[in-house]
């Protein structure tokens, strides 16, 4: 394990906002050091909750997932980007009830849980995460109905995804090619955009200054802490980073979770609920 003694001139942190994938494990396999480190800040109190661009998990699976690592926490204390693509579609076109979703059945249950139509007729709106049975007449539907005039909603860009042995293409991938044949820009509802992590700061009541943002990628997990005006840490343990003078740099990197110095007492923040 790491030496917590980084020497870096950490802030005063008050609670956490982090990505799970590249950070606490990789695939199903456990990030040792990421696993202990959670483990202490919960023990001393630390708030913090996860955010996830994987649209193919709901957060009682995190919740379960995260329990057979040893970290006890509740569905509140996770933001999937499925339930939050279902409450934009719902929000952002009121006016729209049939939706088509290309991606896993929680996508599918969060699309339905907030009201509206899953279905393959005259679609009003094209939702797209990952689809892990992805088909070529699965894209021709979601083509067809974008080019008709259907709203275009991603759940991510995430081109790859860290398994256990390497790495498997992302949403974003899948995504990327409906919005070439389409010349059509889909909304982003996750990372790098900020609208899971001003939910994530919004449970946990922690200031922005003093709440940090942990992910494994500059384009998404960091860009987004960023945009939500939080301090940014970069945790080397999943994909590999890809240099791009156009994205903020974060504001720490480091190559275990255990470098991260956190006071005993977490700073000003109330402890959080567990749902």
């Amino acid at each position: 394990m790491v030496s917590p003694s980084s020497h870096l001139n950490w802030p005063p942190i008050a609670g956490v906002i982090s990505d799970l994938d590249g950070v606490l494990y990789r695939g199903d396999a456990a990030i040792a050091d990421a696993i202990e480190a959670f483990g202490r800040w919960q023990a001393a109190g630390l708030p913090f909750c996860f955010v996830t661009n994987n649209s193919t998990h709901t957060p009682e699976d995190v919740v379960h997932k995260l329990e057979a690592f040893g970290i006890a926490i509740g569905p509140n204390e996770v933001v999937t980007s499925a339930i939050a693509a279902a409450e934009l579609a719902r929000t952002n076109y009121p006016g729209a009830k049939r939706v088509y979703v290309i991606g896993a059945a929680s996508l599918l249950n969060a699309v339905a849980a907030v009201g509206l139509d899953v279905t393959d007729r005259e679609p009003e709106i094209v939702v797209m995460g990952l689809d892990r049975h992805i088909t070529h007449e699965k894209m021709r539907i979601a083509v067809e109905a974008i080019l008709k005039g259907a709203a275009f909603i991603g759940t991510n860009p995430d081109l790859l995804l860290p398994t256990a042995n390497g790495f498997e293409p992302g949403a974003g991938a899948m995504i990327t090619a409906v919005a070439a044949a389409t010349r059509t820009k889909p909304l982003i509802v996750g990372k790098p955009e900020p609208h899971m992590i001003e939910t994530a700061l919004s449970r946990l009541g922690s200031v922005r200054s003093a709440t940090l943002m942990i992910g494994d990628q500059i384009a998404t997990d960091i860009q987004a802490g960023k945009g939500a005006g939080l301090p940014t840490v970069l945790v080397t343990t999943g994909v590999p980073p890809r240099e791009d003078p156009a994205l903020a740099r974060p504001d720490f990197i480091v190559s275990s979770l255990a470098e991260i110095e956190v006071p005993t007492a977490p700073v000003g923040t109330p402890r959080q609920r567990r749902a």
